[in-house]
């Protein structure tokens, strides 16, 4: 089957040429690769080598993730039946689509397939960090779902979609700034569409200051907006875990810029919804001691 690729850019990125050669390095070929300019200041140019491979589409406006790949996708090819997701600063390994299509092979009636994460930083070294992943094979939408909503343990450039389903669900919500992924994959699964996870395709998820997760308030709001408006599809304790959850990463990343009063009361409505563990407890009692707060602020953001 046809696989189109898009991969969003804002602003100059360092890793664009590096996540292209994977791109077009891969066993399996793409049919169309498509790069979406999300109205960067200065429109962006392909590296040399690329160009003729790839396609450059430039939105005037910046409108986020959602809105870029929702761009990337109408541009493709009409024959292209796959959608995969690569963002400009992440690494496919040799064989990812290939796996896939292994994947499908056995999995036909698959619309999300899925593949493994390692986290690596800027400098291309392994974080030692854990992306929480789903045992192999296929779930039952109905099952798996509210393990998506609460864990969100699939990352979008390690994940390959029928271009049918996503017509079907009409694309990402260019209204999330933030977690436009895990909503579309619950709106997937909630229409009954079939997630399939892929051994062998692996893609290298790079960590790095000015990657969007790295603001921990803006992506806490954008997954508080996510769980919130489909609290419906789980039980009501599994809602009040994932914005429990919410709320304390809003309060750890409020504490890093300094904003110490708001981030006690976010640790107090989580509290309300889910008894705080022990260092949860010692998180938000720490910033009311200037001594020991302001070593908060010298964290990493993902040390939370």
């Amino acid at each position: 089957m046809p696989i189109g690729v898009v991969i969003p850019v804002h602003g100059f990125s360092p890793y664009l040429a590096q996540t292209l050669d994977a791109v077009l390095g891969q066993t399996v070929a793409p049919a169309d690769v498509v790069v979406v300019d999300d109205g960067s200041p200065s429109p962006i140019a392909l590296p040399d080598d690329h160009d003729g491979a790839v396609r450059l589409v430039r939105r005037d406006e910046r409108g986020g993730p959602g809105a870029a790949r929702n761009a990337g996708i109408a541009a493709l090819d009409d024959d292209v039946d796959l959608v995969a997701f690569c963002d400009h600063d992440d690494v496919w390994t040799p064989g990812y689509l290939a796996a896939h299509l292994r994947a499908l092979d056995h999995h036909p009636d698959a619309s999300i397939l899925t593949g493994e994460t390692l986290i690596v930083g800027p400098d291309d070294r392994e974080t030692g960090e854990r992306w929480q992943s789903l045992h192999r094979g296929a779930h039952r939408p109905s099952l798996v779902l509210p393990t998506i909503y609460e864990q969100h343990p699939l990352c979008t450039s390690a994940t390959v979609v029928r271009r049918s389903a996503l017509d079907d669900v009409g694309g990402f919500d260019p209204s999330l700034p933030q977690a436009e992924d895990l909503d579309l994959w619950i709106r997937l699964l909630a229409e009954d569409h079939v997630l399939v996870s892929v051994l062998g395709a692996t893609v290298r998820y790079r960590r790095h200051p000015s990657g969007l997760t790295h603001d921990l308030v803006a992506l806490a709001e954008s997954l508080l907006r996510v769980h919130r408006a489909h609290a419906r599809h789980v039980r009501e304790t599994v809602a009040r875990r994932a914005v429990a959850t919410d709320l304390r990463g809003r309060a750890a990343g409020l504490a890093r810029v300094g904003r110490f009063d708001e981030a006690r009361e976010e640790y107090a409505a989580a509290a309300v919804l889910l008894r705080p563990r022990l260092g949860e407890r010692l998180r938000a009692a720490v910033l009311v001691v200037p001594g020991l707060r302001s070593r908060v602020r010298r964290r990493g953001p993902y040390a939370i």
